[in-house]
Formats: C-alpha cells, sequence, structure tokens
C-alpha cells in the first residue's frame, strides 16, 4: 500500500473511481518541485587519474613485496618500514603472501568503489588497511 509519508511514494495522488484528474498538481508535482537533495546512489562518481588502476596495482604490489622481503629478517615485535611511508607495520606474525594478496584485493576492491584523487596517499591508505586487519 502506498504511504505518503515515505519519501518513495511522495508525492502520492490517490485518485477513486469517478474523481477528478488533479491535473495542476500533478503538473506542479513534476515540473514546479524542487529536486531532491542528491544521495550517493544519484551522485556520479569523482573523476579519478587515467592510469589510478595501474597506480593502485603498482603500490599495492610493492607495498606486499616489501613486507615479503622485511619478514624475512623480522622477528615479532618489529616494526616493518614501507618506504614512502610515515606509519609502520606492526610486525606481530609471519604474513603469507596469500593472506597479503587476499587483503591487497579486498583493498583495490574497496578503492575502486571509493576512489582517491591524491594517488600518493594510496600507500598510506594500504599500509592502514593492513594494520587496521593484521593487528
Amino acid at each position: 500500500m502506498p504511504n505518503s509519508q515515505t519519501r518513495w511514494d511522495s508525492p502520492l495522488f490517490v485518485i477513486q473511481k469517478g474523481d477528478e484528474l488533479p491535473k495542476q498538481k500533478i503538473t506542479d508535482a513534476l515540473f514546479s518541485r524542487k529536486a531532491p537533495p542528491p544521495n550517493m546512489s544519484t551522485q556520479s562518481q569523482p573523476l579519478s587519474s587515467t592510469n589510478f588502476l595501474y597506480d593502485l596495482d603498482c603500490v599495492t604490489n610493492n607495498t606486499i613485496k616489501t613486507i615479503m622481503q622485511s619478514q624475512s629478517s623480522s622477528v615479532p615485535g618489529d616494526q616493518l618500514t614501507i618506504p614512502g611511508v610515515e606509519e609502520k607495520i606492526v610486525f606481530n606474525r609471519h604474513l603469507p603472501l596469500s593472506e597479503l594478496q587476499r587483503y591487497r584485493r579486498q583493498f583495490i576492491t574497496y578503492t575502486k568503489m571509493h576512489p582517491v584523487e591524491d594517488t600518493k596517499r594510496l600507500s598510506t591508505m594500504f599500509v592502514s588497511y593492513l594494520n587496521s586487519y593484521i593487528s
């Protein structure tokens, strides 16, 4: 049953058999009404750089390579340094490549849906993402 209080059913014109059609109200609702505010489903995504996916792939791959190399000479409790990133990765346990690749795929999927304008922040974002999952 349509409800005029919900935004999906607004405006709601209930017309019974034999009622006169409220042409002016319908015309006003279609053409004179202020547009509803945009939301996530109606806003267009911000334009990303033409090589955004390539940059994202390179940054995440290089970060994983650095982690894999650093793990071989680290002991639990160490902090792994990623070039160009101030935040360090806390090394609590050995992280297998398959787990790092899974986090990488999740991060790429999320970042494709929510692209950032500054691709220089990608490595910092990825390290923060990893820290939130591996700690």
